[in-house]
């Protein structure tokens, strides 16, 4: 079970910027959001914990994809949250990321397909 683990795990680093950079373009999000939408609408296929997402975002931030603001609700005691948001760069970068991605699925998909002889199956 421990191989499978390992695939899933290397799998998931591959995709998480790109669902991250794709979240961000529906909305402006804060950090503790982020996880509880990747968590949630993966089904729990995708789920990150804080000392994953952050570096990512630091990351995405270093290379001007995207930017992070401080923002308190209104009418709230709550205290400032630290939001993302996507910049032009990051549109890019995400058009560019989701095209490789379905080149490559459909890839492995014809690959898969073949060598098992199931056409229609994937």
């Amino acid at each position: 079970m421990k191989k499978m683990e390992d695939f899933k795990k290397q799998f998931k680093k591959g995709v998480v910027e790109l669902v991250i950079l794709k979240l961000l373009d529906e909305k402006d999000q804060y950090g503790y959001a982020i996880m509880q939408k990747l968590n949630t609408r993966s089904g729990n296929n995708i789920e990150l914990k804080d000392g994953t997402l952050y570096p990512i975002l630091y990351r995405l931030e270093d290379h001007k994809y995207i930017e992070s603001y401080w923002h308190t609700e209104e009418d709230s005691r709550s205290k400032p949250r630290k939001y993302y948001k996507i910049t032009k760069g990051g549109k890019i970068r995400f058009s560019k990321m989701y095209s490789d991605y379905k080149d490559i699925n459909d890839g492995i998909k014809k690959i898969l397909r073949s060598s098992r002889g199931e056409e229609n199956e994937l």
